[in-house]
């Protein structure tokens, strides 16, 4: 699917999805995606769009990632 470069997302094909930054989420031009706001992961696309951290972490494994990195695979590459 990809992998983590720093904090950079990237595809399988090394393309640079978007990075992520305390608690925002950015796409590869730059632009906020999404970010992190009283427990849920808030979609810039859409205002009525939030998904719980919780549910996210459980989707997403990984020791050292932090849970932002997690959002970010969330929303970049989707899971």
């Amino acid at each position: 699917m990809g992998w983590i470069d720093g904090y950079h997302i990237r595809a399988h094909d090394g393309k640079r999805l978007g990075y992520f930054d305390g608690d925002f989420v950015y796409g590869a031009d730059g632009h906020k995606q999404a970010y992190i706001e009283g427990g849920y992961l808030h979609s810039e696309s859409s205002s009525t769009s939030k998904v719980s951290v919780d549910k996210i972490n459980e989707s997403i494994e990984g020791g050292m990632l932090p849970e932002i990195g997690k959002c970010a695979i969330y929303i970049l590459i989707g899971v």
